[in-house]
């Protein structure tokens, strides 16, 4: 797939505003400047927020982008629309391209924006930051890696020998780091993958991989499906994946734990625990069984909707080895029990003996120095022993809000931000892409914003809602124009050939090196700012470099300092950091009773606990952040215009019997009503059997009167993960005032 696109082509649809007739200009002198030989370059699309996923080959002339094609070499080798428009977000007139201050006070209409040096935003940065660790302690700064994932490695590291345990990401926000919380848990570590050739059975829990990942995961599926893989679904709606099950568990949302029980019993009450197993390698099984009890098949059945038969036909075909495996999907955790209806249905995998095995569900085999690409890459370069010590933990800002979430893990959870900045314990915000509207509620992050003594975030755009009361907004180099970071895919490792930024543009890496340069004093802890160097002082220990890779190119070669992929990994000694057989759980063993919720107060088991009910007044349950395949959030509504031509406003999916009750059809305007909030939110209405009768499911993401996170309250948080309830909201759908196609 081959696209080419004029300048004029690629500004069409591009708002007009400030930041346009600010650096329009510079683009444009920057492009007559440069060499117009014709060359061949290579990066990652980070349009979706998985880092790093989807690869792109590109043709310059000189130094401007002028055509994108799948980067056939690469594992992931397909562009979406996402990855193809963003060109046109490269050439955005609208993006910030130099580093900017306020002048006017905090609160003002205008923040009265002037351009400043990167020399002065460094030394600001610098002198801010560390007189609040002077007057207040450096845990009172609060450091926050957004969208993209990319900068997470050495923004870490700044937090880290800025000496602020306080560092956090979207994922400890929402998205799916709750999911890993979970096996956790259970399991000790994130046990995941996709079907195989030798997997016999799958079960999909609230996952949408056609629209979520329908290049890699849904061609997969495809595949596995028309060789004889069985599959199960549980989604309230009929997506794409759901209408390739062979079993559809059309749950009620917010019931997924009584289903999940309802599986287990089914297991216990027909002899198809595989005790061997489960005697050897797990705990707690006689409490599981006693609790399974309640959830009979009609119970279920009454409880979540689906049929009994259903229930009982499911479990015995996960049942059917020798291979089942599951795949949670991460809206499961956005619910008020969130957790534990994971570990529920994870437990299925352990019950049926299907772990880490041939065609099942499997343990990530990376070294021991190695974690997940978005927490920093290796152990070594963020210094997690630092932030694990109990010292650091109990300096944390969420260690009353989620304890188990501080004990587990090593991001914090900053969902207490406002609280936090009103009690003091929040002084300074350093952020990196971004985004206030990824919170329930964002008014009041917003006004949390305001009342820090000093902010600065990183962008790729101007971005009114988050930035309005910083007091510094740097801009941000984007894909296109980043050396760092280098991709990890399995064991291969994929390096990038970019076009220099635009304007004063940096690297986020760079960014983040940089000022923590600044504020140690130590410019050879950050590498002398430089990107490449902090790379290789990861890639130098795995026996590769950057350059290296980088002349690999077009190729992504296997990289030998991983291990080759192994099954029965707990069994071999593999799992545990003391070589010892076993899991890496307090007891060594899977734990349907976990000691860690035990010691923290909390039910071991993964109890079911009803979700908030429909009411008279509010009598829909909203599913919040539903994914179309060719929009994630709100910057692909701003940022790539060309996505609004495929579906240029909001839109809800409502069962007809619900559209009828309401007398609305399909493209009527509607509102809709939360209990949480004063303020209506506008869409248009898809009168669809793809929506379970008594929901509807709408996409987060959308600005102004769009926006559906005002209507998720500000409570309710799962106690396990601090995960926002975004899926357990009960709304009403009005039809709006103005003309159906006003």
């Amino acid at each position: 797939m081959t696209l080419s696109v004029s300048r004029r082509a690629l500004m069409k649809g591009a708002g007009a505003g400030f930041a346009a007739a600010l650096f329009q200009p510079a683009v444009r002198a920057a492009d007559s400047q440069e060499s117009q030989t014709d060359w061949s370059g290579w990066t990652i699309c980070d349009s979706c927020n998985h880092m790093p996923m989807c690869g792109i080959h590109f043709k310059a002339r000189g130094n401007t982008v002028i055509r994108i094609e799948n980067w056939n070499e690469h594992p992931n080798h397909f562009l979406c629309s996402k990855g193809i428009s963003t060109l046109q977000r490269l050439y955005n007139p609208n993006r910030l391209l130099y580093p900017m201050k306020r002048t006017a006070p905090k609160g003002a209409a205008d923040p009265g924006w002037v351009r400043i040096s990167w020399d002065e935003a460094i030394k600001t940065i610098a002198e801010k930051l560390n007189a609040v660790k002077e007057k207040n302690g450096a845990d009172r700064v609060l450091f926050y890696c957004g969208d993209p994932k990319e900068p997470r490695p050495p923004v870490m590291r700044l937090a880290r020998y800025f000496g602020s345990p306080n560092y956090c990401c979207e994922s400890s926000v929402a998205c799916n780091l709750a999911y890993v919380h979970a096996l956790e848990l259970s399991y000790g570590a994130e046990i995941a993958g996709g079907p195989s050739p030798k997997t016999k059975c799958c079960m999909i829990v609230g996952k949408n991989g056609s629209w979520a990942s329908p290049h890699g995961f849904f061609r997969n599926l495809l595949a596995q499906k028309a060789r004889g893989l069985k599959l199960i679904v549980s989604d309230p709606r009929r997506t794409k994946v759901a209408e390739q099950a062979d079993i559809h568990l059309q749950v009620k949302p917010g019931t997924d734990g009584a289903l999940a029980w309802g599986m287990i019993r089914v297991l216990v009450k027909e002899g198809l625990v595989k005790r061997e197993f489960v005697d050897k390698w797990c705990t707690g099984y006689e409490e599981l069984v006693k609790y399974c009890e309640a959830f009979t098949p009609e119970y279920v059945e009454k409880e979540t909707g689906v049929p009994a038969d259903d229930v009982v036909k499911a479990a015995r075909m996960f049942a059917d080895g020798p291979s089942s495996m599951m795949l949670p999907g991460q809206s499961i955790p956005h619910q008020g029990n969130g957790c534990n209806n994971v570990r529920a249905y994870s437990l299925l995998m352990a019950l049926t003996g299907n772990v880490d095995n041939a065609g099942g569900s499997t343990f990530n085999n990376w070294p021991e120095d190695y974690i997940r690409w978005d927490e920093g890459y290796t152990k070594t370069f963020i210094d997690q022993a630092w932030f694990n010590k109990p010292e650091q933990k109990a300096r944390r800002i969420d260690r009353e809000f989620a304890p188990v979430w501080n004990e587990m893990q090593v991001l914090c959870s900053p969902n207490k931000l406002p609280e936090m900045v009103e009690e003091g314990r929040i002084k300074a915000f350093a952020g990196f892409g971004t985004n206030l509207l990824i919170w329930p509620s964002p008014a009041e992050y917003q006004e949390a914003i305001r009342k820090l003594d000093f902010s600065f975030a990183t962008d790729y755009f101007y971005r009114d809602e988050t930035h309005h009361d910083m007091d510094l907004v740097l801009p941000a180099a984007m894909n296109f124009e980043r050396y760092a970071p280098f991709g990890v895919h399995g064991r291969a490792v994929s390096a990038r050939k970019p076009v220099k930024p635009l304007g004063e543009a940096w690297e986020d890496w760079k960014i983040a090196l940089t000022i923590g340069a600044a504020v140690t004093g130590d410019s050879d802890l950050f590498f002398g700012g430089d990107p490449v160097k902090a790379c290789d002082s990861i890639l130098n220990g795995w026996g590769t470099s950057y350059a290296e890779r980088q002349a690999m190119l077009p190729a992504v070669k296997v990289c030998e300092w991983f291990p080759k992929p192994a099954t029965e990994k707990y069994a071999k000694g593999i799992l545990r950091f003391d070589g010892k057989p076993g899991f890496r759980t307090p007891s060594g063993k899977i734990e349907f009773v976990s000691s860690v919720l035990a010691k923290h107060g909390f039910p071991g088991l993964p109890v079911y606990e009803k979700a908030p009910q429909p009411t008279e007044k509010y009598p829909l349950k909203l599913l919040n952040g539903t994914r179309r395949p060719y929009i994630t959030h709100s910057k692909t509504r701003s940022d790539q215009p060309y996505l609004l031509e495929l579906e240029p406003e909001s839109y809800i999916n409502m069962h007809p019997a619900d559209a009828a009750a309401r007398n609305l059809v399909e493209g009527d305007q509607v509102w809709m009503i939360s209990p949480y909030s004063k303020d209506k939110v506008r869409a248009r209405v898809r009168v669809t059997i793809l929506a379970r009768k008594g929901m509807i499911d709408a996409q987060y993401g959308w600005r102004g009167d769009q926006e559906t996170q005002g209507l998720i309250p500000r409570k309710g948080w799962d106690p396990i993960s601090g995960y926002p309830c975004c899926n357990d909201v009960c709304v009403e759908v009005v039809k709006a005032d103005a003309a159906k196609n006003a």
